[in-house]
């Protein structure tokens, strides 16, 4: 794993995750628009093409012993506030498109990391 020096660890493992989450939906078929954009005040993981619909994906990436699975981190206020943000993008590109909200957990664990994938609507 590459490691930025100035970056905290929490931040290279987020890294990393996103990483690992970026080329599996790359290899399911979805283009990667872009990566870590800035919508406002707000973050956006991972802007894709899955065929004509737009996705926006939350990447959460939990190391082991931590105390909680990735996903349970993509709360209703996580998800509201992605929506928004998803919504904004679009209307910034005069895209008229329904944005889904997919997220991506990852676990990295001893033996490898684990990925769990949950498709919005």
């Amino acid at each position: 794993m590459h490691v930025d020096r100035g970056k905290t660890i929490a931040q290279n493992i987020g890294n990393k995750g996103e990483a690992m989450a970026a080329e599996w939906l790359w290899l399911k078929g979805f283009q990667i628009i872009e990566k870590n954009r800035k919508v406002g005040r707000f973050e956006i993981d991972l802007v894709c093409k899955d065929k004509q619909d737009w996705v926006f994906v939350e990447v959460k990436t939990r190391h082991e012993g931590g105390m909680n699975a990735p996903e349970i981190a993509v709360d209703y206020r996580k998800r509201h506030k992605i929506q928004q943000a998803a919504q904004r993008y679009l209307r910034e590109s005069g895209d008229k498109s329904i944005p889904r909200i997919d997220v991506v957990a990852v676990s990295m664990l001893p033996y490898g990391a684990q990925m769990m994938y949950f498709q919005g609507k």
